[in-house]
Protein backbone atom coordinates (compact mmCIF):
# COMPACT_ATOMS: atom_id res chain seq x y z
CA UNK A 1 0.00 0.00 0.00
CA UNK A 2 2.78 2.42 0.96
CA UNK A 3 4.29 1.67 -2.55
CA UNK A 4 1.61 2.34 -4.53
CA UNK A 5 0.86 5.73 -2.53
CA UNK A 6 4.77 6.61 -3.78
CA UNK A 7 4.14 5.96 -6.74
CA UNK A 8 1.31 8.20 -6.93
CA UNK A 9 2.52 10.72 -5.75
CA UNK A 10 5.39 10.90 -7.96
CA UNK A 11 3.25 11.12 -11.11
CA UNK A 12 1.41 13.96 -9.75
CA UNK A 13 4.88 15.52 -9.38
CA UNK A 14 5.39 14.98 -12.78
CA UNK A 15 2.02 16.38 -13.91
CA UNK A 16 2.87 19.47 -11.85
CA UNK A 17 5.86 19.78 -13.76
CA UNK A 18 4.56 19.46 -17.00
CA UNK A 19 1.54 20.35 -16.62
CA UNK A 20 1.98 24.29 -18.04
CA UNK A 21 4.10 22.82 -20.57
CA UNK A 22 7.94 23.36 -21.31
CA UNK A 23 9.33 26.36 -20.34
CA UNK A 24 9.17 29.22 -23.99
CA UNK A 25 12.57 30.46 -22.91
CA UNK A 26 14.46 27.20 -22.50
CA UNK A 27 12.88 26.23 -26.09
CA UNK A 28 14.60 29.57 -27.72
CA UNK A 29 17.46 29.09 -25.82
CA UNK A 30 18.34 25.21 -27.43
CA UNK A 31 17.00 27.07 -30.72
CA UNK A 32 19.44 29.81 -30.19
CA UNK A 33 22.78 27.18 -29.08
CA UNK A 34 21.47 25.16 -32.36
CA UNK A 35 21.74 28.49 -34.43
CA UNK A 36 24.96 29.67 -33.30
CA UNK A 37 26.46 26.60 -34.42
CA UNK A 38 24.83 25.74 -37.30
CA UNK A 39 25.22 29.34 -39.20
CA UNK A 40 28.55 29.86 -39.30
CA UNK A 41 29.16 26.18 -40.31
CA UNK A 42 27.15 26.67 -43.04
CA UNK A 43 28.57 29.76 -43.80
CA UNK A 44 31.75 28.94 -43.63
CA UNK A 45 31.21 25.88 -45.82
CA UNK A 46 29.78 28.08 -48.58
CA UNK A 47 32.49 30.33 -48.61
CA UNK A 48 35.24 27.27 -48.86
CA UNK A 49 32.56 26.10 -51.87
CA UNK A 50 32.49 28.98 -53.86
CA UNK A 51 36.20 30.64 -52.60
CA UNK A 52 37.24 31.13 -56.53
CA UNK A 53 34.54 33.31 -57.96
CA UNK A 54 34.59 35.09 -54.49
CA UNK A 55 37.93 35.71 -54.65
CA UNK A 56 37.76 36.43 -58.28
CA UNK A 57 35.06 39.27 -57.92
CA UNK A 58 37.66 40.83 -55.45
CA UNK A 59 40.23 40.93 -57.70
CA UNK A 60 38.44 41.69 -60.87
CA UNK A 61 37.39 44.93 -58.44
CA UNK A 62 40.95 46.27 -57.95
CA UNK A 63 42.11 45.23 -61.83
CA UNK A 64 38.65 47.74 -62.91
CA UNK A 65 40.04 50.22 -60.44
CA UNK A 66 43.18 50.95 -61.33
CA UNK A 67 42.89 49.58 -65.19
CA UNK A 68 39.34 50.71 -66.28
CA UNK A 69 40.87 52.71 -69.79
CA UNK A 70 42.78 49.38 -71.18
CA UNK A 71 40.33 47.08 -70.19
CA UNK A 72 37.47 48.83 -71.83
CA UNK A 73 39.87 49.15 -75.13
CA UNK A 74 40.42 45.52 -75.30
CA UNK A 75 37.15 44.59 -74.67
CA UNK A 76 35.41 47.43 -77.69
CA UNK A 77 37.83 45.00 -79.76
CA UNK A 78 36.25 42.27 -78.77
CA UNK A 79 32.84 43.50 -79.64
CA UNK A 80 33.78 45.46 -83.19
CA UNK A 81 36.16 42.81 -84.65
CA UNK A 82 33.78 40.21 -83.99
CA UNK A 83 36.81 38.25 -82.82
CA UNK A 84 35.73 34.28 -82.71
CA UNK A 85 36.35 32.61 -78.89
CA UNK A 86 37.53 28.93 -78.24
CA UNK A 87 35.85 28.38 -74.98
CA UNK A 88 36.97 25.27 -72.87
CA UNK A 89 36.13 24.24 -69.31
CA UNK A 90 38.88 25.21 -66.96
CA UNK A 91 39.85 23.46 -63.98
CA UNK A 92 42.82 23.46 -61.24
CA UNK A 93 43.68 20.47 -63.90
CA UNK A 94 43.97 21.97 -66.72
CA UNK A 95 42.33 23.24 -69.62
CA UNK A 96 39.48 20.57 -70.09
CA UNK A 97 36.22 20.31 -72.41
CA UNK A 98 35.08 22.37 -75.47
CA UNK A 99 31.99 23.97 -75.36
CA UNK A 100 31.60 25.67 -78.69
CA UNK A 101 32.38 28.95 -80.43
CA UNK A 102 31.19 32.26 -79.87
CA UNK A 103 32.08 36.17 -80.26
CA UNK A 104 31.04 39.03 -77.76
CA UNK A 105 27.96 41.07 -78.86
CA UNK A 106 28.24 43.09 -75.73
CA UNK A 107 29.59 44.43 -72.52
CA UNK A 108 27.74 45.72 -69.78
CA UNK A 109 28.00 45.80 -66.22
CA UNK A 110 31.15 43.47 -66.13
CA UNK A 111 29.15 40.61 -68.36
CA UNK A 112 29.92 39.64 -71.88
CA UNK A 113 27.30 38.59 -73.59
CA UNK A 114 27.98 36.21 -76.16
CA UNK A 115 26.55 35.45 -79.47
CA UNK A 116 26.49 31.93 -79.76
CA UNK A 117 28.18 30.20 -83.56
CA UNK A 118 29.02 26.65 -83.04
CA UNK A 119 28.30 24.88 -79.12
CA UNK A 120 28.39 21.03 -78.82
CA UNK A 121 25.11 19.59 -76.93
CA UNK A 122 25.83 18.64 -73.49
CA UNK A 123 24.45 17.49 -70.13
CA UNK A 124 26.65 19.49 -67.98
CA UNK A 125 25.52 22.61 -66.09
CA UNK A 126 27.81 25.32 -66.38
CA UNK A 127 26.40 28.20 -63.92
CA UNK A 128 29.90 29.24 -62.49
CA UNK A 129 31.85 27.17 -64.42
CA UNK A 130 35.41 28.71 -64.74
CA UNK A 131 36.39 28.90 -68.34
CA UNK A 132 39.21 29.65 -70.21
CA UNK A 133 38.94 31.73 -74.12
CA UNK A 134 41.41 31.53 -76.47
CA UNK A 135 41.08 34.02 -79.22
CA UNK A 136 43.32 34.67 -82.54
CA UNK A 137 46.32 36.51 -80.97
CA UNK A 138 46.12 40.51 -81.32
CA UNK A 139 48.19 43.47 -80.26
CA UNK A 140 47.42 45.92 -77.57
CA UNK A 141 49.92 48.78 -76.59
CA UNK A 142 52.76 46.42 -77.30
CA UNK A 143 51.87 42.88 -75.98
CA UNK A 144 50.08 39.86 -77.11
CA UNK A 145 46.86 38.96 -76.42
CA UNK A 146 45.12 35.82 -76.88
CA UNK A 147 43.02 34.41 -74.20
CA UNK A 148 41.40 35.38 -70.63
CA UNK A 149 40.12 32.95 -67.89
CA UNK A 150 36.69 34.07 -66.57
CA UNK A 151 33.22 32.44 -65.35
CA UNK A 152 30.01 31.86 -66.78
CA UNK A 153 27.56 33.89 -65.08
CA UNK A 154 24.40 32.90 -66.80
CA UNK A 155 23.43 30.35 -69.55
CA UNK A 156 19.95 28.94 -70.69
CA UNK A 157 19.74 25.22 -72.12
CA UNK A 158 16.47 23.44 -73.63
CA UNK A 159 17.31 20.28 -72.91
CA UNK A 160 21.38 19.67 -73.62
CA UNK A 161 21.48 22.71 -75.98
CA UNK A 162 22.77 25.70 -75.48
CA UNK A 163 20.52 28.74 -76.11
CA UNK A 164 22.33 31.73 -74.57
CA UNK A 165 25.13 32.07 -72.77
CA UNK A 166 27.31 35.02 -70.72
CA UNK A 167 30.53 35.76 -69.02
CA UNK A 168 32.11 37.69 -66.29
CA UNK A 169 34.87 39.88 -68.12
CA UNK A 170 38.41 38.77 -66.66
CA UNK A 171 40.79 40.47 -64.09
CA UNK A 172 42.96 40.53 -67.37
CA UNK A 173 43.57 39.48 -70.91
CA UNK A 174 46.95 38.00 -71.16
CA UNK A 175 48.91 36.01 -74.03
CA UNK A 176 49.31 32.10 -73.46
CA UNK A 177 51.05 29.24 -75.46
CA UNK A 178 47.93 27.39 -76.82
CA UNK A 179 50.03 24.13 -78.51
CA UNK A 180 50.74 21.65 -76.01
CA UNK A 181 52.29 19.32 -78.72
CA UNK A 182 55.48 19.43 -80.87
CA UNK A 183 54.50 18.87 -84.64
CA UNK A 184 56.38 16.68 -86.57
CA UNK A 185 57.15 18.29 -90.01
CA UNK A 186 56.52 15.91 -92.60
CA UNK A 187 59.57 16.10 -95.03
CA UNK A 188 58.52 13.86 -98.21
CA UNK A 189 54.89 14.56 -99.25
CA UNK A 190 52.91 11.09 -99.32
CA UNK A 191 54.36 9.39 -96.17
CA UNK A 192 51.11 11.19 -94.59
CA UNK A 193 47.95 10.93 -96.46
CA UNK A 194 44.47 12.67 -95.72
CA UNK A 195 41.06 12.08 -97.03
CA UNK A 196 38.74 15.14 -95.83
CA UNK A 197 34.90 15.28 -95.85
CA UNK A 198 32.45 18.43 -95.13
CA UNK A 199 31.43 17.57 -91.29
CA UNK A 200 27.95 16.77 -92.65
CA UNK A 201 28.96 13.63 -94.17
CA UNK A 202 30.57 12.81 -90.89
CA UNK A 203 27.41 9.20 -90.64
CA UNK A 204 28.21 8.30 -94.18
CA UNK A 205 31.35 9.47 -95.52
CA UNK A 206 33.28 6.29 -96.25
CA UNK A 207 30.34 5.68 -98.64
CA UNK A 208 31.33 8.81 -100.80
CA UNK A 209 34.24 10.26 -102.85
CA UNK A 210 36.48 12.65 -100.31
CA UNK A 211 35.84 16.49 -101.23
CA UNK A 212 39.81 17.03 -100.70
CA UNK A 213 42.35 14.69 -100.06
CA UNK A 214 46.11 13.90 -100.96
CA UNK A 215 47.65 11.91 -103.78
CA UNK A 216 50.51 10.04 -104.35
CA UNK A 217 52.76 11.91 -107.58
CA UNK A 218 52.31 15.60 -106.94
CA UNK A 219 54.26 15.58 -110.06
CA UNK A 220 52.22 14.19 -112.36
CA UNK A 221 49.10 15.80 -110.93
CA UNK A 222 49.99 19.31 -112.93
CA UNK A 223 46.92 21.94 -112.08
CA UNK A 224 44.58 19.71 -110.29
CA UNK A 225 43.41 20.43 -106.67
CA UNK A 226 45.16 18.14 -103.61
CA UNK A 227 45.96 18.61 -100.03
CA UNK A 228 49.27 18.53 -98.66
CA UNK A 229 50.51 17.93 -94.84
CA UNK A 230 52.98 20.08 -93.59
CA UNK A 231 53.12 19.18 -90.14
CA UNK A 232 51.24 16.72 -87.80
CA UNK A 233 50.87 16.25 -83.59
CA UNK A 234 48.77 14.00 -81.54
CA UNK A 235 46.17 17.22 -81.13
CA UNK A 236 46.69 18.53 -84.68
CA UNK A 237 47.63 19.06 -87.95
CA UNK A 238 48.55 21.73 -90.79
CA UNK A 239 47.69 21.41 -94.36
CA UNK A 240 47.39 23.51 -97.39
CA UNK A 241 44.90 22.79 -100.29
CA UNK A 242 47.05 23.58 -103.22
CA UNK A 243 44.82 24.77 -106.17
CA UNK A 244 41.64 25.08 -104.83
CA UNK A 245 38.42 25.18 -107.13
CA UNK A 246 35.55 23.98 -107.84
CA UNK A 247 32.79 23.60 -105.11
CA UNK A 248 35.07 23.14 -101.60
CA UNK A 249 33.27 22.29 -98.19
CA UNK A 250 33.01 25.08 -95.85
CA UNK A 251 37.45 26.41 -94.88
CA UNK A 252 36.18 29.01 -92.79
CA UNK A 253 37.69 29.30 -88.98
CA UNK A 254 35.54 27.26 -87.03
CA UNK A 255 34.20 24.82 -89.64
CA UNK A 256 34.86 21.59 -89.06
CA UNK A 257 35.80 18.63 -91.25
CA UNK A 258 36.58 14.50 -90.65
CA UNK A 259 39.42 13.44 -91.83
CA UNK A 260 41.11 10.07 -92.81
CA UNK A 261 44.80 10.32 -91.99
CA UNK A 262 46.78 7.40 -92.80
CA UNK A 263 50.61 7.38 -92.06
CA UNK A 264 53.25 5.71 -93.45
CA UNK A 265 55.54 3.17 -90.33
CA UNK A 266 58.36 2.63 -91.55
CA UNK A 267 58.89 -0.07 -89.42
CA UNK A 268 56.18 -2.36 -90.96
CA UNK A 269 56.22 -0.95 -94.43
CA UNK A 270 52.35 -0.32 -93.70
CA UNK A 271 50.34 2.61 -93.18
CA UNK A 272 48.08 3.05 -90.42
CA UNK A 273 45.12 5.30 -90.57
CA UNK A 274 42.98 7.07 -87.65
CA UNK A 275 39.24 8.87 -88.10
CA UNK A 276 39.19 12.36 -86.49
CA UNK A 277 36.69 15.28 -86.65
CA UNK A 278 39.03 18.36 -87.24
CA UNK A 279 37.99 22.02 -86.31
CA UNK A 280 39.73 24.44 -88.25
CA UNK A 281 41.49 27.31 -85.86
CA UNK A 282 43.54 29.11 -88.53
CA UNK A 283 43.69 29.83 -91.84
CA UNK A 284 46.04 31.77 -93.91
CA UNK A 285 47.54 31.83 -97.61
CA UNK A 286 50.22 29.94 -98.97
CA UNK A 287 52.25 30.08 -101.73
CA UNK A 288 50.94 30.14 -105.03
CA UNK A 289 47.40 30.67 -103.62
CA UNK A 290 46.76 27.84 -101.49
CA UNK A 291 44.93 27.74 -98.38
CA UNK A 292 46.68 27.25 -95.57
CA UNK A 293 44.63 25.43 -92.60
CA UNK A 294 45.40 24.96 -88.79
CA UNK A 295 43.36 22.51 -88.14
CA UNK A 296 42.74 21.16 -84.15
CA UNK A 297 41.57 17.34 -83.67
CA UNK A 298 38.13 17.61 -81.34
CA UNK A 299 36.13 14.18 -81.86
CA UNK A 300 37.85 10.62 -83.02
CA UNK A 301 36.12 8.00 -84.88
CA UNK A 302 35.43 4.41 -83.48
CA UNK A 303 33.92 2.17 -85.58
CA UNK A 304 30.92 0.16 -84.33
CA UNK A 305 28.66 -2.05 -85.85
CA UNK A 306 29.40 -0.86 -89.30
CA UNK A 307 28.62 2.69 -88.08
CA UNK A 308 30.83 4.98 -86.78
CA UNK A 309 30.73 6.69 -83.17
CA UNK A 310 32.75 10.02 -82.50
CA UNK A 311 33.96 10.44 -79.41
CA UNK A 312 35.12 14.20 -78.08
CA UNK A 313 38.77 14.70 -77.57
CA UNK A 314 40.05 16.98 -75.03
CA UNK A 315 43.70 17.90 -75.52
CA UNK A 316 45.26 14.97 -77.82
CA UNK A 317 44.34 11.93 -80.13
CA UNK A 318 46.12 8.92 -77.71
CA UNK A 319 46.18 6.30 -80.23
CA UNK A 320 48.22 8.96 -82.68
CA UNK A 321 50.22 9.68 -80.02
CA UNK A 322 51.47 6.68 -79.24
CA UNK A 323 52.09 5.89 -83.04
CA UNK A 324 53.95 9.15 -83.43
CA UNK A 325 56.39 8.24 -80.81
CA UNK A 326 56.58 4.58 -81.69
CA UNK A 327 57.67 5.76 -85.65
CA UNK A 328 60.20 8.79 -84.15
CA UNK A 329 62.01 6.54 -81.32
Amino acid sequence: MLNFLAQLDYLRDVQRTFGSGADRLDMIGVFSKILSIVVPLVLAMALWYYRRIIGFYILRFFARLFAPRSRRIVENYLVTKGVMLDVYVYSSSGVGKNIGQARVSEVVGGKMILQLVNVAPTALKFHHTRVVCYTKPFTYSGRKINAFVTFITHVVKRGSVIKEMSLATPIRYKFVIRRKHSRQRVAREGTVRVKAWDVRKRKTFWMGRPDLQTINNPARYGNKMRLSVENISAGGMRILVIHPSGKLPPLKEGAQLVLRVSIWNPKTKKFAYFNVIGAIRSRFKGKGGAIGLGIQFTAEGENVGGKYVWKSLSGEMKALSQFLEKISG
